[in-house]
């Protein structure tokens, strides 16, 4: 099963206008229309099984409607986390409501809701969270030079020191563009990441490989970040690193369906042993 873990789409009316800000925002040519069923179409094109959509809330008066779209979107090849704002009133009742509409996380993007994650605002947030919802969040800088990093690995590993059963994934290798930071503070914790836009030309496969080796390569999820990011291209590139095929096998989905209580997940060991089975009889 091939699971992306990072994507983005946007209502059908919102979409265009939605995509264009991103690719003139980031200087990028987007890789689908930024809808609900180009997303759909851009997993079979892939051979991508299973899409999760990360919404992002700018400002508090939109979480509502988000996570009413987000769990009306739902299909056997796309769901989506919710959306919170530090600023959201009363967020526990919502976090509530989310799990019953079914949503399994919440996506929390700092550098667009001007947060840094160990904010006290977002603390009764992570409080409701913990055991609950899974809590996704960009970390690192932009591609965009110009704007403000919040999320930086520090201030993450700070949330995850004080809630250490509030289920983190941190996107982009734990901080885009800044990932010596993210080797300080991360790297080897119970924090999962995601491989999102990490890109030949920001981060060698040398280093990259290096980073998932020293954080456990069943902590580690396959993101896009599409539509920004190329799936593809992503993908493949994944698959062709030099790992283990025990460090490999759950990268691309195993990890993440287990994360996301799909059944299908399989663990490192499980796949360590699987390998060497094979490895075995072959020889045979």
């Amino acid at each position: 099963m091939i699971v992306d873990t990072h994507n983005h789409c946007f209502p059908d009316a919102l979409a265009p206008r939605a995509v264009e800000g991103l690719t003139v925002a980031y200087g990028l040519t987007a890789t689908f229309d930024g809808t609900v069923e180009g997303l759909r179409a851009r997993n079979r094109a892939v051979g991508i099984d299973l899409a999760v959509v990360q919404p992002v809330a700018t400002k508090a008066s939109q979480v509502v409607s988000i996570n009413d779209w987000a769990a009306s979107i739902r299909s056997d090849s796309v769901i989506s986390f919710g959306a919170m704002h530090p600023d959201f009133p009363g967020p526990t009742a919502e976090l509530r409501r989310m799990r019953e509409l079914g949503l399994k996380g919440v996506k929390f993007q700092p550098s667009w809701q001007k947060f840094r994650p160990d904010d006290e605002r977002m603390l009764p947030i992570y409080e409701a969270m913990q055991g609950e919802l899974i809590a996704y969040f960009h970390g690192g800088a932009e591609i965009d030079p110009g704007m403000k990093m919040f999320g930086t690995p520090e201030s993450l590993a700070r949330v995850h020191e004080m809630f250490p059963h509030l289920t983190m994934v941190v996107a982009h290798m734990g901080g885009f563009l800044v990932w010596e930071q993210a080797r300080e503070f991360l790297i080897g914790s119970e924090v999962l990441l995601d491989t999102a836009y990490c890109l030949p030309e920001h981060i060698s496969d040398t280093d990259l490989v290096s980073l998932i080796r020293d954080h456990g390569a069943d902590k580690v999820l396959f993101g896009s970040d599409a539509p920004c990011g190329d799936a593809s291209a992503q993908l493949a590139r994944i698959r062709a690193l030099p790992l283990e095929p025990w460090e490999l096998s759950g990268i691309p989905g195993g990890h993440a369906a287990r994360l996301l209580g799909l059944g299908c997940g399989i663990g490192i060991a499980e796949a360590r042993k699987e390998a060497k089975s094979a490895e075995t009889a072959d020889r045979v």
